[in-house]
């Protein structure tokens, strides 16, 4: 089907003798015949060339001041019945509307790709393909001899530890009680009065070695003041006084050095057994921490005991990270495993990702695009419609389509959106500044010029030329040619052009 244009070129070439009037209504003839005669002229243009958006506007081409000026007279009493409307143009950021297709994946960030962390075979299989678990439910038992070494390992740990703090506990409870001794004999306290407090209180040894060595020191002192009383009446000799004294002498050195080694021993007790107490901790935490990395509960490395679980104390649980859906399975009962093995995977599909790509000339509009939002529909549920956000544009672009890949997340809590199911995706991108800008079946086009027609008042209106920037089926940025001040005609055009070509006719 020829262009409007070309069969009006046609008719000027072979019926030049024609009169204008006569010109007319064959132009007029020729247009109502051909296909969407009904259509405004843009809406022609934009079926036989490509979006005014994808061309360079040309602005260095002159605009005639006669093409300019040109004053058209159309009656306001035939507007309704030749569906003339008019409206001002805007001044509003622009607004392109996309579509594409894109596809369905798997948020890559809720997957979960399951391996065992031990070598051993497969004891259970609790689910199947495409059951929904829950978080920290049990999925594959492993029967794994290192886990069964790792626990006994832990058990025995636990044992030396509670070994090491109750001798801890006892030996502060001596020194406890020793220590009291020690004050006491230190004091010079009577024996039997001391014997009496502390006859329940556990020393060990330590009473003993202390007692004695107290003993001695005091039978020593009274016996060498027994013999000084006597040596004033001359009943004792010089040499039985002295060697009195050299014993009493020798028995409180005793008993001093006793009270020190004492005191020592205490003090290096405490420090061992202390130490013992941090030693049996250390291989808890030890074995506790081996377990925790090959993966085992907190509540099943709690529970560890042999004689309650024999042979099932070797067992290695597998657990789900989250909640999600088990979307592969390569296990089997009784099958050997290893930790390179990958034997599930669970994907969250509670939420989505859509990816699409972006075409060259998109990327500036993208680009102010922070966490847009678009529109996502399939053809398997008609009529239904998906809202997803943009959280990825891609920083490198594809030679070989001059594209940049976008994603963005969608919720999907009914499971509708599948991966792997192709949609479309709608997107609004939005400039960031202001232009001047009319709806789109506003825009003619005569010999290769954009013009709009301006009402100026009443009955009068002027061909406008324009030169635009980007273009949609719905608005047409003008670049320069108008204000947002003036009214154009949106609807009817056509109708102006054909007086403007008449006018333009009877000129020649």
């Amino acid at each position: 089907m020829q262009s409007l244009n070309s069969r009006i070129a046609l008719c000027r070439t072979t019926g030049r003798q024609l009169t204008p009037w006569l010109f007319l209504l064959v132009a007029l003839a020729v247009f109502s015949l051909s296909p969407g005669g009904s259509q405004s002229l843009s809406e022609s243009m934009a079926l036989a060339e490509p979006p005014a958006s994808e061309k360079t506007p040309n602005k260095t081409t002159p605009v005639a001041a006669e093409q300019e000026e040109s004053l058209i007279i159309f009656p306001q009493s035939k507007w309704e019945s030749s569906n003339v409307e008019i409206s001002k143009s805007v001044e509003q950021p622009y607004v392109k509307t996309i579509r594409l297709t894109g596809k369905v994946s798997l948020n890559e960030d809720r997957i979960s790709h399951v391996y065992p962390m031990v070598e051993g075979a497969v004891d259970k299989v609790g689910i199947s393909l495409g059951d929904v678990v829950e978080a920290n439910q049990q999925l594959i038992v492993i029967h794994s001899r290192e886990v069964g070494v790792a626990k006994l390992e832990l058990f025995q740990a636990r044992l030396r530890e509670e070994m090491a703090i109750v001798k801890d506990t006892l030996q502060k409870e001596l020194a406890t009680n020793t220590r009291e001794l020690l004050t006491a004999l230190r004091n010079w306290e009577d024996i039997t009065e001391i014997q009496a407090r502390l006859s329940d209180k556990n020393m060990g040894e330590f009473r003993e070695r202390l007692l004695i060595a107290y003993s001695d020191y005091i039978k020593s002192q009274a016996d060498m003041t027994r013999l000084e009383e006597a040596g004033d009446s001359g009943a004792v000799s010089g040499k039985q006084l002295l060697a009195a004294r050299a014993k009493r002498n020798s028995d409180l050195a005793a008993f001093q050095a006793r009270v020190e080694q004492i005191a020592y021993e205490l003090e290096t007790s405490l420090l061992s057994t202390s130490q013992a107490v941090r030693q049996a901790n250390t291989e808890v935490a030890v074995a506790t921490t081996s377990l925790r990395i090959l993966g085992c509960d907190e509540n099943e490395i709690a529970d560890i005991n042999p004689l309650d679980q024999g042979e099932s104390i070797s067992h290695y649980q597998i657990r789900a990270p989250f909640k999600g859906t088990v979307i592969a399975k390569d296990v089997t009962l009784g099958e050997q495993v290893r930790p390179d093995n990958q034997i599930l995977t669970i994907a969250d599909l509670s939420t989505v990702w859509i990816e699409t790509d972006i075409f060259e000339k998109d990327i500036p509009l993208l680009a102010l695009q922070k966490d847009a939002e678009i529109l996502v529909t399939s053809e398997a549920w008609p009529g239904k419609t998906f809202a997803a956000q943009v959280f990825y544009t891609g920083e490198v672009m594809d030679e070989s389509t001059r594209t940049v890949s976008m994603r963005a997340i969608a919720p999907n809590a009914e499971h509708m959106l599948k991966p792997g199911m192709f949609v479309t995706v709608q997107l609004q991108l939005k400039s960031a500044e202001d232009s001047v800008q009319v709806p789109s079946t506003a825009v003619q086009l005569h010999e290769g010029r954009h013009f709009v027609f301006v009402h100026q008042q009443g009955d009068q209106f002027v061909r406008r030329d324009v030169q635009l920037g980007r273009t949609d089926r719905n608005w047409s940025v003008v670049e320069s040619g108008l204000t947002r001040e003036d009214t154009v005609v949106t609807s009817g055009g056509f109708i102006l052009k054909s007086k403007m070509l008449e006018e333009l006719l009877a000129e020649e």
